[in-house]
């Protein structure tokens, strides 16, 4: 063999192999941060990811999960950097979701179609062009600055009264509600402009079909909006059904996260659109999972645990990772019983493990529920969530506070 061509040999295995070990170095890692990622370790993960100048994919996760703004930027710098990888497909999915909690649906479009150009094998896109077509051809929500309002509630609501296309209404807010929700006779009613396609929502009873309307202004207390999309549901069905017109709303995280704070006062008053206070990872008992449902920490017993925060649900659900978790508690104290869960579409009953009472940790309080029903069927998809926690736990309270910006959920 010629001398050339064994020097030429040589560098294509010194290149290969430096390859190989950047590859080997980057999974090396990857691997500390892709653990603090599994064990939800959000505020470790943001400092962890600061230090690293490489770690971009994982200082879009973390602010995605505080949300913070610059998540946006930062997903979109790991798709330019390497816009083959993993990260990027898994960037993609972040703007996804991004898009979706502030009600961005043209943004929406615009990313999944360059998510599937760039990805086209991939076996989730039939998937997910299914769970995104009701959203296609919509606009983009679009948010005036942002203001403070007092409003009047009646001692275990979030009420929303609003002003639709020049119309008043009285409906409430839930976090709970991926989108902002109306009834059918109620966008007719309000002037809403209904798109074509239809789709179909999960919610905690059952799967419900639903179609998009968009209303072109709406004020709630001094803050204005435009192009605010709802999803819209028979008139027929429970809760719509059981309000009359001018109340078969919801307000849902879209238009929450753009008023960013609610200050619930026990007096009767519910402020909104204040200063948010500091964001502090390490005082923060909130974040985003996935960037787009809202989910609290909270102990019991001493052990922290994850739950839904859920400002539209009346009573707190226990699921069946808390019976897993816990049983020899449940076993001590618990009895056989059925629970029944209220949502769109309808109500159903579940057997539960029934216990008079189940004292939680919330923002270092502790609140009681009285009786409380654990389920023993699996209600959520993530099974490291313990409860969904609605109004009946969180207004014991005097006052509380639900601040987007710190990431918060302050009790007094």
């Amino acid at each position: 063999m010629k001398r050339g061509r064994v020097i030429y040999l040589l560098i294509l295995l010194d290149i290969a192999s430096s390859v190989m070990r950047a590859q080997v170095s980057s999974l090396t890692r990857d691997e500390p941060l892709d653990e603090l990622v599994r064990q939800r370790q959000w505020s470790e993960l943001r400092a962890a990811a600061s230090r690293d100048s490489n770690a971009g994919f994982y200082r879009a996760v973390a602010a995605a999960v505080y949300n913070v703004p610059e998540a946006e930027s930062l997903f979109k710098q790991v798709i330019q950097d390497a816009p083959a990888s993993e990260h990027a497909y898994e960037a993609y999915n972040w703007l996804a979701n991004l898009y979706q909690k502030s009600g961005r649906y043209h943004s929406l479009a615009v990313i999944r179609q360059a998510q599937w150009r760039s990805f086209p094998d991939r076996k989730e896109i039939a998937s997910q062009k299914q769970e995104d077509a009701p959203f296609m051809g919509l606009p983009d929500q679009e948010n005036g600055p942002r203001a403070t309002s007092r409003l009047h509630h009646d001692g275990h609501s979030l009420p929303a009264p609003a002003t639709i296309n020049g119309k008043h209404v009285e409906f409430f807010f839930d976090n709970g509600a991926d989108l902002s929700c109306i009834s059918e006779d109620e966008a007719r009613r309000l002037g809403l402009a209904f798109s074509k396609s239809a789709g179909v929502l999960g919610t905690m009873t059952q799967s419900v079909g639903f179609r998009m309307a968009t209303a072109k202004q709406v004020t709630i207390g001094k803050m204005r909006f435009r192009n605010v999309s709802f999803a819209v549901f028979p008139d027929d069905q429970p809760p719509m059904s059981l309000v009359p017109l001018g109340h078969r709303g919801i307000i849902g995280l879209p238009l929450m996260v753009a008023i960013g704070t609610f200050r619930w006062d026990a007096n009767g008053t519910l402020v909104i659109g204040e200063e948010p206070q500091e964001f502090v990872p390490e005082r923060s008992n909130l974040i985003f999972d996935a960037g787009d449902h809202i989910v609290l920490q909270a102990k019991f017993q001493g052990e922290p645990i994850w739950m839904s925060l859920d400002s539209g649900a009346t009573t707190t659900d226990v699921y069946a990772p808390f019976a897993r978790r816990f049983s020899d508690y449940l076993q001590q104290h618990g009895n056989a019983g059925q629970n029944q869960i209220i949502g769109l579409g309808g109500a159903e009953s579940h057997d539960s493990i029934d216990v008079p009472e189940l004292s939680l940790q919330i923002d270092g309080k502790d609140l009681t529920l009285r009786p409380a029903h654990i389920m023993t069927k699996h209600q959520d998809h993530r099974d490291w969530i313990f409860a969904n926690v609605g109004k009946d736990l969180y207004m014991q309270t005097s006052a509380f506070v639900l601040d987007l910006h710190a990431m918060r959920l302050m009790l007094k």
